[in-house]
């Protein structure tokens, strides 16, 4: 049965205040979430108070964000602090109490966040323009379609995943997907969760982020001789970071610039952008998720 993220409880948000302690001892920025202004009219002397979705596990990306967060002290002159909660509603609470001045959001929590909070969209990756979901079994089942996941268990990341859930969801009812198998999915909270839901037979199949699949088979984390693909989602929109509206437009445009400026070919960047699964970043723009939003209003998941 599909849970609408209303639903998610907002009693999961006190969890960006322990998991800012462990980014900040990680990675050597100050816990709290100090405002972000300053009468100077520049970006320096400033705090930035990023938060991203947790992809995967949130402390081991917390741990992972160090490049990221230099990168960003140096080219924005701001002081950066770092949270990745366990879950994504945490992400767009926070966001909307103004503990967080931009925010990496998956599609779909980036909708709700515009709705709610009039978060403006910065910058994506290029790929982020035309994302996947991937859907995943064992390499020895008999699953080779969606129409042959009837009667088979199914696995959804988080409930307020893009490429997770919505998106995965939407191209099930589409292919006319036995409603008994959506409605009886488990959610694991995590892509990585969901691959190994799949490798260790805890479900028949199920649907993830084609960028953490990938990564997590490039790290030797999932055997791929011992899964395989059997569908993939056609194109849509995903990943973006987004700022509040009362975010100072200077340091919201030093954000931008920054993230704009990465170059694959300059080593010191590779390393920000590995961490990202990233090889470019492009201007993002809000009717990009008009498909989106249509998606996730017709599954009751936007109101």
């Amino acid at each position: 049965m599909v849970i609408p993220w209303p639903t998610m409880r907002i009693a999961s948000v006190p969890w960006i205040t322990a998991v800012a302690g462990l980014a900040a001892l990680t990675l050597g920025v100050p816990t709290g979430c100090s405002k972000s202004g300053g009468s100077d009219g520049k970006p320096g002397g400033k705090t930035l108070r990023l938060s991203m979705i947790p992809t995967t596990d949130p402390g081991k990306m917390a741990r992972e964000s160090a490049p990221l967060v230099a990168y960003l002290e140096g080219a924005t002159g701001a002081k950066v602090e770092l949270t990745v909660p366990l879950n994504y509603a945490a992400v767009v609470e926070a966001f909307g109490a103004d503990k967080v001045d931009i925010a990496y959001f998956g599609g779909f929590t980036y909708v709700q966040a515009r709705k709610r909070f009039g978060a403006e969209p910065l910058v994506q990756r290029e790929r982020d323009q035309a994302f996947h979901s991937l859907f995943l079994t064992q390499a020895d089942a008999s699953i080779g379609s969606l129409a042959d996941l009837q009667g088979k268990s199914f696995a959804f990341g988080d409930v307020n995943s893009t490429s997770g859930h919505l998106m995965p969801e939407y191209y099930m009812r589409a292919a006319k997907v036995d409603l008994d198998v959506i409605g009886k999915a488990i959610y694991t909270g995590g892509h990585d969760a969901t691959a190994l839901a799949v490798v260790n037979k805890k479900v028949d199949a199920g649907a993830l982020d084609e960028a953490v699949f990938g990564r997590l088979t490039k790290d030797g984390k999932i055997d791929p001789t011992k899964v395989k693909v059997f569908y993939t989602t056609p194109a849509f929109f995903d990943y973006v970071w987004a700022a509040r509206k009362a975010l100072d437009p200077q340091l919201a445009e030093a954000f931008q610039k920054a993230m704009l400026a990465l170059d694959p070919a300059n080593p010191q960047h590779k390393p920000v952008l590995d961490l990202l699964s990233a090889s470019k970043y492009v201007v993002a723009q809000d009717a990009s998720y008009d498909r989106l939003r249509e998606a996730a209003t017709t599954a009751g998941l936007l109101k």
